[in-house]
């Protein structure tokens, strides 16, 4: 059986349906690659493809956006394939509605529940659940029962979710995620699964739990912060053995993170977009730049309308109050 996965898509991240102002926008970038996913899906044959969950970016989702992402499902779904959606936390659990819920090869995790799906007498239990917002560790062996896998038995049980899981790996710092009250430890998974898959964590990482069983993040699709600056965007292709589970992690295109810290001494505004300007040089056309002020007023001098014409039009520019300060404002290219 031969399974895509992938998670964490925040459709509708920077992606304004008025826009106030006229730049280039982030949003098209999670839409490229989520298209470019369901193409492989169709071009490589998959039997089924699975969502772990953050289809969206927020709850609220305006209308053209929820079309824009379930519009091109429907000619995946023809083919034949088989999709396993999981609600994430982004979503609060919950999708929203459409027709496509009523597909026969659509299969929503709606509540904790299984589908079976045979493939030339592979036999495979697909169960999961929504994402559990609070107290994981006490919730989570409840939803598991109800999902209502067989300890015993040929079908291969494969558990889909999207939740923090003790031993993953996140940002810049390495910061690892330790068994807590919102934390799922290892020991957690029992015997009798065959596989779990996973969204939540950005960054695609393969572990095993206390029983050996592979536990697979195949991380976001697009960066959705600095802390994801040096990370591969991509998504999983797996192929389900009786006896094997092979995985390989495929690579999507992103546009490159950078970012420019400004001197506190330098308070001239024709200084200081020279020293951007100077910094963005070897920087490409496209890249997302994060400038840190060094003074508050850096804020002053460097207004959205003076950023947006010093720089290409096709970089992504956010300025930052100095490093001291707990908030930020956006700037160059905001609404």
């Amino acid at each position: 059986m031969k399974v895509l996965f992938f998670a964490d898509s925040h459709l509708g991240f920077d992606f304004p349906i008025r826009p106030r102002i006229h730049r280039r926008r982030r949003g098209w970038d999670f839409f490229k690659n989520y298209q470019l996913i369901l193409d492989t899906a169709i071009e490589e044959g998959v039997h089924a493809l699975v969502h772990g969950g953050d289809v969206f970016f927020r709850s609220k989702i305006p209308v053209p956006v929820i079309q824009k992402a379930y519009e091109p499902l429907l000619p995946v779904l023809e083919q034949g394939i088989h999709m396993f959606f999981v609600p994430g936390n982004h979503e609060r659990s919950r999708l929203p509605a459409t027709p496509l819920f009523h597909h026969s090869n659509f299969h929503l995790f709606d509540r904790p529940r299984s589908f079976s799906l045979e493939v030339d007498d592979l036999e495979t239990t697909w169960g999961g659940f929504p994402n559990i917002r609070r107290h994981v560790q006490n919730e989570f062996p409840v939803h598991l029962a109800q999902v209502g896998f067989e300890s015993e038995g040929q079908s291969l049980n494969i558990l889909c979710l999207h939740q923090a899981i003790e031993g993953a790996v996140v940002g810049a710092q390495n910061y690892t995620f330790r068994k807590g009250p919102d934390v799922v430890g290892k020991g957690q998974f029992p015997d009798y699964l065959n596989l779990v898959l996973s969204g939540h964590i950005h960054r695609q990482q393969v572990m095993r739990s206390v029983s050996g069983t592979p536990i697979i993040y195949s991380g976001s699709i697009e960066r959705t912060s600095y802390a994801e600056r040096l990370e591969t965007k991509g998504f999983y292709i797996l192929n389900i053995l009786k006896d094997d589970i092979r995985w390989e992690f495929r690579s999507l295109p992103t546009r490159p993170m950078y970012e420019i810290k400004l001197p506190g001494n330098l308070t001239d505004r024709s200084i200081l977009l020279r020293t951007i300007q100077e910094g963005t040089e070897t920087m490409p056309e496209d890249a997302i730049l994060r400038i840190r002020s060094g003074v508050d007023r850096h804020l002053e001098l460097l207004t959205n309308a003076v950023l947006r014409k010093a720089l290409p039009e096709s970089m992504n520019v956010e300025l930052l109050p100095p490093i001291t300060k707990t908030a930020y404002t956006w700037t160059a290219y905001s609404d």
